[in-house]
C-alpha cells in the first residue's frame, strides 16, 4: 500500500492517534476528571451513536462510579441482550484496554423513554434516586419521517419523565437534555437562549393522547406547520419542557449540529450509521448517488461526535460548579473563525474517496449538484430512475430479484430530508461554548478538547471517508490495491458508455434531421 495519497490518510490518522496517546498518558487528575471520579450517571440513548461515545469517554478518561443505563427491548431482544451487543463495538476496544473491570462500572435499567415513568421498575427508580449525581438524557428518536404520536412520546413526554425523575434525585449535581441545534430551524439566525413555539410541550402531549393516531397524522402537516418534520418540532416541544418543568434543577440544553463520524478519539473515523451527509457520502462512492439538490455555497455545520461529546461533558461539570438564572445553552456548531460549506465538504469527499475507493461500489462515482428542484427531478429521471429500471430488468431477465427502483426510493427519500438543511443558510451564536472552553484548565482543553476553531477539516474528511469505508461498508483497508484497479476499470466502463450513448444520439438525431429534410 505505498501509494502517496493513501500514506496521507494514514499518516493523518496516526498522528490524531498519536494526540489519543496524550490523552491516555495524563497522569495527574484534571478538574473535569475528579467531577466525574465516582459519580453516579444516568444515560438514556446510551446504545445509540451518541451515547456509545459518551459510555467510551467516561469508562476510559475517568474513573466515573457507576453508568446507568437505560435500555429497552428491541427487535425482541431485552437490555441484557443488547448491552453485550453494545460493547462488542470496535469503537470500545482501546477502552478495554485501559479498563478491563469495565462491566462493574455498568448498571442495567430497562427501561423506555416512551412510557409512564420511563417503565422503570420501582426498585431500580429508587437506585437511581440514591446513587445517581448526574443525569444526561440524549434518548430520542431522530427519524425526521416518525410518527407525531411517537416523536412526542418519546421526544417531549419522556424528556417531562427524565425531569420528573431529576427531581427526585437526592443529590444531582447536573442534568445535561441533548436538543439539536436545528430544532429551531423556522428561524435563520439561532441564539443560545429559548425561543416560543406554537404550542407547549404540555399541551402538545394532550393533544396527542386525545387523538387517534389516523387522526393525528392527518392533521400533523397543519401542527407542525413552518418546521420541516416532527423531529424537529418536538425538539422544539421538548426544550419548552425543560423551560417550564426544570425550574430549581441544575439544568443546561446541549444543541449539536450535524453530527459525524470521531475525529480523534478513540479511534479516528469511527461511525456506526450513514444518516445525513455521511449517507450522501456512501451513495456517492458507491456509485449509486449521482445527483444532489441545495444550495452548495451554505455553510456545513457538522461537528465530530469525539469533540461533540466532550463539550456535553464540560457543560455537565459546568453547571455542577455554577448558579445561573436561566439554563444556559451551547450551540456546539462549527465555529465562525473555522468554518467549511457544503461544497467544500462534497468535493473533498468526493476526491478522498476516489484515493480509497469502495470496492463494492456498482458503477463509476460521479456527482451533480444542482440549486433548483426541476432541474434536480429531471437529472434523477435520467441518472436515477433510467438506469435502474434497466438493472432491474437485467436482473428479472436472468432470474434475480430486482432491487435497484427500491434502493433509489430510499435515496430519493434521503435526499428530500435533507434538502431543507442544504438549500437553507443558517447563522449561529455559540458564544456560551466558546466561554465554557475558556473555563477549562490546559489538561481538561487535551483530555476534553471541543474547541472547533483547532478543528482540521482537511484531516477530518480524510478519516471520515476511511472510517466510513471501514466501518459502515466493512471494506477491509487491505483490498484497497485491488479497489483502485476496479475503480479504474469502472472508470474506462463508464466513460466507454459515455461515448456510445452519444454516438447513438448523434446518429439518432442525424437519422431524424434526414427524415424531415
Amino acid at each position: 500500500m505505498d501509494d502517496p495519497k493513501i500514506m496521507n490518510i494514514m499518516n493523518g490518522m496516526k498522528s490524531l492517534e498519536d494526540h489519543c496517546q496524550l490523552i491516555n498518558d495524563v497522569k495527574d487528575e484534571s478538574p473535569m476528571q475528579m467531577f466525574y471520579k465516582d459519580k453516579g450517571v444516568f444515560l438514556t440513548g446510551g446504545t445509540g451513536f451518541f451515547g456509545k461515545i459518551i459510555i467510551e469517554k467516561l469508562l476510559r478518561v475517568t474513573e466515573v462510579g457507576q453508568i446507568y443505563l437505560l435500555i429497552r427491548t428491541k427487535k425482541g431482544k431485552d437490555a441484557f441482550a443488547r448491552i453485550e451487543d453494545l460493547f462488542n463495538d470496535p469503537v470500545f476496544a482501546k477502552m478495554k484496554q485501559v479498563n478491563p473491570k469495565y462491566r462493574c462500572q455498568i448498571t442495567i435499567i430497562s427501561g423506555d423513554c416512551s412510557l409512564p415513568g420511563l417503565g422503570i421498575s420501582a426498585d431500580e427508580r429508587e437506585t437511581i434516586m440514591e446513587n445517581v449525581n448526574i443525569v444526561l438524557h440524549s434518548a430520542a428518536t431522530v427519524r425526521f419521517d416518525e410518527k407525531l404520536k411517537m416523536a412526542i412520546a418519546i421526544n417531549v413526554h419522556g424528556t417531562k419523565e427524565i425531569i420528573k425523575l431529576a427531581k427526585e434525585i437526592v443529590n444531582l449535581k447536573a442534568l445535561v437534555h441533548v436538543s439539536t441545534a436545528f430544532a429551531h430551524c423556522n428561524m435563520r439566525h439561532i441564539q443560545e437562549r429559548f425561543y416560543s413555539g406554537t404550542m407547549s410541550g404540555e399541551n402538545a402531549f394532550k393533544l396527542s393522547e386525545c387523538l387517534d393516531e389516523h387522526t393525528l397524522n392527518t392533521l400533523t402537516p397543519t401542527i407542525i406547520k413552518g418546521y420541516p418534520n416532527t423531529y424537529t418540532f418536538t425538539k422544539v416541544l421538548a426544550e419548552n419542557v425543560v423551560q417550564q418543568s426544570a425550574q430549581n434543577l441544575p439544568v443546561t440544553i446541549f444543541r449539536p449540529g450535524i453530527v459525524i463520524t470521531t475525529y480523534r478519539e478513540p479511534i479516528t473515523g469511527w461511525i456506526d450509521n450513514m444518516y445525513g451527509p455521511c449517507g450522501v457520502i456512501v451513495g456517492i462512492g458507491s456509485g449509486v448517488l449521482r445527483v444532489f439538490t441545495g444550495d452548495m455555497d451554505n455553510k456545513a455545520h457538522i461537528v465530530p461526535v469525539d469533540m461533540c461529546v466532550n463539550a456535553l461533558l464540560a457543560s455537565a461539570w459546568d453547571i455542577a460548579r455554577n448558579k445561573y438564572e436561566t439554563p444556559p445553552i451551547y450551540n456546539y456548531v462549527p465555529d465562525a473563525e473555522n468554518m467549511v460549506t457544503w461544497r467544500r465538504y462534497m468535493e473533498d469527499g468526493f476526491e478522498y474517496g476516489c484515493d480509497i475507493p469502495m470496492r463494492k461500489s456498482i458503477w463509476y462515482p460521479r456527482f451533480t449538484i444542482v440549486p433548483h428542484m426541476w432541474q434536480y427531478h429531471i437529472l434523477c429521471f435520467l441518472y436515477h430512475t433510467l438506469p435502474a429500471l434497466v438493472m432491474d430488468a437485467i436482473m428479472v431477465i436472468i432470474g434475480k430479484k430486482p432491487r435497484m427502483m427500491k434502493i433509489y426510493r430510499k435515496i430519493h427519500k434521503l435526499s428530500n430530508v435533507l434538502k431543507y438543511f442544504s438549500s437553507n443558510e443558517f447563522r449561529f451564536d455559540n458564544d456560551n461554548v466558546r466561554k465554557l472552553t475558556e473555563k477549562l484548565d490546559d489538561r481538561d482543553k487535551r483530555l476534553f478538547a471541543f474547541d472547533m476553531r483547532d478543528l482540521d477539516w482537511t484531516n477530518l474528511f480524510r478519516v471520515s471517508l476511511y472510517g466510513l469505508r471501514l466501518y459502515v461498508v466493512k471494506d477491509d483497508p487491505s483490498n484497497i490495491p485491488e479497489s483502485i484497479k476496479r475503480y479504474e476499470r469502472l472508470k474506462v466502463l463508464h466513460y466507454t458508455t459515455l461515448a456510445v450513448f452519444y454516438a447513438l444520439a448523434g446518429w439518432a438525431l442525424f437519422a431524424l434531421f434526414k427524415l424531415f429534410l
